[in-house]
């Protein structure tokens, strides 16, 4: 009986062949992958800078899946998260993800680690804003001179505030006085830093030697062209029930540079705190012009016709506001029917809680609204309910 043969040039050549088809298969799977890669980015750069939130964190997070060590695209990521509104656990959660990689792969980014510490503080979670704070100052590994030194060489007295805070949040109130103090020595134009150890000492004068009206002094003092100072002392002044003094420091503010609008939207909301709403007034209208889509600034109109109790007023702020957010209408949304309630627009608040109804959040404060429209209409029973 014949032998048998095994075709070894065949088997070489189904070898080959099927290796060569393994490899083409690795590298379209490859191909595709780094494709749809490039398409989420493209996309997700596209509706980023549309300020189209979900879009972007969506297509941002498909090019995240397969290049993972993209620094700038996880700063763009996370930011989207945070700006859809209204926010969920879920989109805090993925932020806070997306920061704390962009940390391990970039140890020194400050663009990571301010929006990380902030938001752990909003969160009410200061051990871990310390802990990030410290990682990026290095004070963990630092030998006492340098510590003393500490803010010459990072130059970020920001970074230092937010630590202060972290450690006032675990009441570590000597440690957080330190921190700012040191802030002050080396760089007297920052501020928030005396407004904060003043906060604090207000909140806890008891752990600390100087009076609070002594740092908002200090602010004024070592910055008297600074309109923020002065709106600062007067917020503490109104908290401490001194009217005359915290309108002159008002009337000075409005003296000095209000070129940044930020500043003008604090001068703005400490007038309506002292009950001055035509002045307030006054300079929201001049911040419409250049942030008519800022959260921050219809909510202040809100308190402001809410105030005035001038119905025209509440309607106005309402209907304008939903205009101008109506690309994120829904953090808004809440306030204007409060609005519309107030200015007897119980159909256009009933039309605002369908809509929010719709998109199944605010659900207790939908629910206190219904009770509120409903009792308005008289239907006494469903207000019960509600």
């Amino acid at each position: 009986m014949p032998g048998r043969y095994f075709n070894w040039k065949l088997a070489i050549v189904l070898v080959i062949g099927f290796s060569v088809f393994c490899a083409t298969a690795v590298g379209l799977r490859r191909w595709h992958r780094n494709n749809r890669a490039e398409h989420g980015l493209e996309a997700g750069i596209v509706a980023y800078n549309q300020k189209q939130w979900e879009q972007a964190a969506n297509n941002l997070g498909r090019y995240l899946s397969i290049k993972k060590d993209d620094v700038s695209i996880l700063l763009k990521y996370a930011d989207a998260q945070l700006n859809i509104k209204p926010t969920k656990p879920n989109n805090v959660q993925q932020a806070i993800n997306a920061y704390r990689t962009a940390l391990r792969i970039d140890k020194n980014s400050s663009e990571a680690a301010l929006p990380l510490i902030k938001l752990y503080l909003a969160i009410s979670m200061p051990g871990e804003a310390e802990l990030i704070a410290r990682r990026q100052l290095g004070s963990d590994s630092m030998t006492q001179k340098e510590q003393e030194t500490k803010i010459q060489v990072h130059k970020n007295p920001e970074l230092y505030r937010l630590l202060a805070l972290a450690l006032a949040g675990q009441r570590k109130f000597d440690e957080a006085a330190t921190e700012l103090k040191t802030i002050i020595q080396e760089y007297p134009e920052q501020v928030l830093a005396y407004e904060t150890l003043g906060e604090l000492t207000e909140q806890r004068p008891q752990d600390f030697a100087s009076s609070a009206a002594h740092w908002f002094n200090q602010a004024v003092k070592n910055n008297p062209s600074s309109a923020l100072a002065y709106i600062s002392r007067a917020g503490f002044y109104l908290r401490s029930t001194d009217r005359t003094k915290a309108l002159k420091d008002l009337e000075q503010a409005e003296k000095l540079d209000l070129s940044d609008p930020v500043v003008r939207l604090r001068l703005a909301q400490v007038f309506i705190n002292a009950d001055v709403l035509d002045k307030a007034e006054g300079h929201l209208a001049v911040i419409q012009e250049t942030m008519k889509t800022d959260q921050r600034l219809w909510q202040i109109w809100a308190q402001l016709a809410l105030k005035s109790q001038i119905k025209e007023k509440m309607l106005q702020v309402a209907e304008t506001g939903l205009k101008e957010l109506s690309w994120q209408p829904w953090e808004f949304m809440p306030i204007a029917i409060e609005l519309f309630i107030r200015a007897g627009q119980f159909d256009r608040a009933t039309d605002c809680i369908s809509k929010i109804q719709q998109k199944d959040i605010f659900p207790e404060t939908i629910a206190f609204f219904e009770g509120i429209v409903a009792d308005q209409k008289e239907k006494l029973f469903e207000a019960v309910n509600c």
